[in-house]
């Protein structure tokens, strides 16, 4: 007894021709791109996804030099779905993120925890949260910092 099993692919021509590519880079940002590999054919499959081509692009941003001391920052304000809590600091630290209703109700925690000196940008999906307003506070069990941020959800 024999099984077949159907299963494609892409394939490629006896040739790649690309009429455009570029590269661009700085201290900042990388981004390459190539324009029309015309000779890529794409043969199909029902079960798995392929991506025509050969380069996938991405662009990537590195994020700098780190902010000089503790601090909070809070953006976009005000906010439709997601909102960055940008955490940084220049030593160990155990800091709650918390999201709080206009009525006082903690709708949301996060923890996060840093060995050494930190520097995060957290985005928080609040796409659920109904329309009005909330305090972003965010908090250390020693007391070291505490910083609340009003934020308008439309």
């Amino acid at each position: 007894m024999a099984s077949w099993t159907s299963v494609f692919s892409q394939q490629l021509s006896h040739q790649v021709l690309v009429p455009l590519a570029g590269i661009v880079s700085d201290s900042k940002v990388n981004f390459s791109q190539t324009v029309g590999e015309t000779a890529v054919e794409i043969v199909g499959c029902y079960d798995f996804i392929f991506t025509q081509g050969f380069q996938q692009p991405g662009i990537k941003f590195s994020q700098g030099e780190q902010p000089k001391g503790t601090g909070v920052k809070v953006y976009p304000n005000p906010v439709t779905d997601y909102v960055t809590v940008e955490l940084f600091g220049e030593s160990a630290r155990d800091l709650i993120i918390e999201f709080i209703d206009i009525t006082g109700t903690v709708i949301f925690t996060d923890k996060k925890a840093f060995n050494s000196q930190y520097w995060l940008k957290e985005q928080y999906n609040i796409n659920t949260f109904i329309r009005g307003f909330y305090l972003v506070r965010v908090s250390t069990d020693d007391g070291f910092l505490n910083r609340t941020v009003k934020i308008e959800k439309m």
